[in-house]
């Protein structure tokens, strides 16, 4: 199992490594001038080659690459163009701030998967039932719902005022109904497949037979089939999670929350190159954070996966 750990924790270095590859090469390619921006339009030619000097973007590629590494390890991506903002410590806030929202969405998922869990259990008329809500909340745009949604709060939820931070109640309760916007794919698609799951195993011959040995049907759904549909509905948020960080930028514009979407917007209208940077590298390195979280729990629920897969 160690071993497991070891090599998929090089699998996400490497992913990272070729992230922040790509996203040099890709901010190296826009026609946009960094020096240009950085003075404006008004600029002189000799200023902008002062600048391009010491900003090092006359340096060789490859000398610019591993300069460019060396400070994504450590975050540092300089200084914000419009403003001279710090690049890091920005990102890092409102990265704080997208990472509650996801939270707070998760724990709505979380409520429904858990009611899915027991109404199966108790009603096989529930199946239908599932099936019809799992259709709606999947097939919801999510720019459609957080719309109606925010027209919602603002006509009757009492918490409209946002301070910008997590320093209040109301802060918190303020969040609840784009958490909620939020969490309505993720619940649809993983209600479905953790119905699919459960039908599936029902019907297989272990549980058969565990039934057959007298044993209780509440025992049977810990023991044999929730215990084995666990690591299908990681998997299947393992794969949920860009898209749930494309979703909270969109609902982060809708109800104004000033998160890492509101700032990624602002920084592409402005064409802050450093902000970007900040942004694509710090979003990806969490996304593969929670993905590698994700992989270590596998082989704690099933230990067969880490035996198969470090072989």
């Amino acid at each position: 199992m160690v071993k497991f750990f070891f090599f998929k924790t090089i699998y996400s270095f490497t992913l990272w490594t070729g992230i922040l590859t790509a996203t040099f090469l890709l901010f190296h390619v826009v026609p946009a001038d960094p020096a240009r921006i950085l003075l404006g339009q008004n600029a002189s030619e000799e200023q902008v080659a002062t600048v391009r000097q010491r900003l090092g973007l006359d340096d060789p590629l490859v000398h610019q690459f591993f300069r460019f590494f060396g400070r994504a390890v450590r975050f540092d991506f300089g200084s914000s163009f419009v403003d001279g903002r710090l690049v890091g410590p920005e990102v890092r806030k409102k990265i704080v701030l997208t990472t509650s929202l996801a939270g707070m969405s998760l724990l709505y998922v979380s409520v429904y998967l858990t009611i899915h869990v027991l109404l199966l259990v108790r009603s096989r008329k529930w199946r239908r039932v599932g099936e019809i809500s799992d259709f709606l909340l999947v097939s919801q745009p999510t720019l459609f719902a957080a719309v109606i949604v925010a027209i919602m709060a603002i006509s009757c939820y009492p918490f409209t005022r946002f301070s910008g931070s997590l320093d209040s109640l109301a802060d918190w309760l303020y969040l609840l109904p784009p958490a909620f916007v939020l969490a309505l794919y993720p619940m649809g698609i993983l209600g479905r497949i953790l119905r699919n799951q459960i039908n599936q195993i029902s019907d297989t011959d272990y549980v058969r037979t565990a039934r057959s040995l007298g044993l209780a049907e509440n025992t049977i759904m810990r023991g044999y089939i929730l215990r084995n549909s666990w690591v299908p509905i990681l998997a299947a948020f393992g794969n949920q999670l860009p898209l749930l960080f494309t979703s909270t930028f969109i609902v982060e514009i809708v109800f104004s929350v000033p998160g890492i979407g509101s700032l990624l917007l602002k920084s592409v209208l402005e064409r802050d190159l450093p902000m970007m940077q900040g942004i694509v590298i710090a979003t990806s390195l969490l996304t593969l954070a929670v993905t590698l979280t994700l992989e270590i729990f596998y082989p704690l629920i099933d230990r067969r996966i880490g035996s198969r897969d470090a072989r």
